[in-house]
């Protein structure tokens, strides 16, 4: 782990700066001993892995393994024309999947009503204070004359 980190980190460093060719020996020279020393230790040395670069599934396809998974889980079943049918299984899942989210939504409104609640209070004090800090100016204001 500690030598990939080092080996990113050189490949960061090289990345973002104009790095001088004596720093970048420096960290190769740095990495040779690490390595060198974990072997000398008994530790396996792992090559950093590279990334192979995948395209992202398509639609499509994302929507076949969703149906592969309902199938899977038992939710839904394939009829012989291609078409999916909810198991009984499925629709229990559906309806706690149904109430919970109502749940959610209830709870959801029930914060946002108390937090409209609570600026509405926070407003009227801020006005309230305002009218008598006004008040008071005028006050003075009176005394004065």
């Amino acid at each position: 782990m500690l030598i990939n980190h080092l080996l990113g980190a050189k490949k960061k460093h090289d990345e973002d700066k104009n790095v001088e060719i004596e720093e970048v020996e420096h960290l190769d020279k740095g990495t040779d001993y690490l390595v060198s020393f974990l072997v000398g230790q008994g530790i396996q040395v792992s090559q950093p892995k590279k990334a192979t670069k995948q395209k992202p599934p398509g639609l499509e396809e994302l929507k076949k393994k969703f149906v592969e998974n309902l199938v899977n889980e038992g939710y839904v079943t394939v009829n012989d024309s291609g078409r999916t049918i909810l198991t009984e299984n499925g629709k229990e899942f559906l309806d706690s999947q149904t109430e919970s989210a109502e749940t959610k939504v209830t709870l959801a409104k029930l914060k946002n009503l108390q937090f409209r609640n609570n600026l509405d209070r926070q407003n009227k004090k801020m006005a309230n204070k305002a009218k008598k800090d006004l008040k008071k100016k005028k006050s003075k204001k009176s005394k004065r004359r």
